[in-house]
């Protein structure tokens, strides 16, 4: 009996493991900030669009025009940026 509750407790733990929904980083200048997405550009030039919600967009207003680090998920398809931080 206990070895069977030591494999369902395993399996729980693996199951419920934070990894499944691990969240991907992207650094770059921050050059605009619109009501849906996010426009960053990274050190080859190259333009990136996030999507981001209401709330984290007022986040990102602070670091336009600067370098940062920003935080995304992959979410069906669609890059949704999540966090971001200063690199300097």
């Amino acid at each position: 009996m206990s070895r069977w509750l030591g494999i369902v407790i395993a399996l729980i733990g693996v199951l419920s493991s934070p990894l499944f929904c691990k969240a991907e980083e992207f650094a770059g200048r921050l050059e605009r900030v619109d009501m849906e997405s996010v426009t960053i550009r990274d050190s080859n030039d190259k333009l990136v669009v996030l999507r981001v919600n209401w709330d984290r967009r007022f986040q990102a207003a602070p670091f336009l025009g600067r370098w940062v680090t920003v935080d995304f998920r992959n979410e069906q398809g669609e890059f949704r940026a999540i966090g971001f931080r200063s690199d300097r």
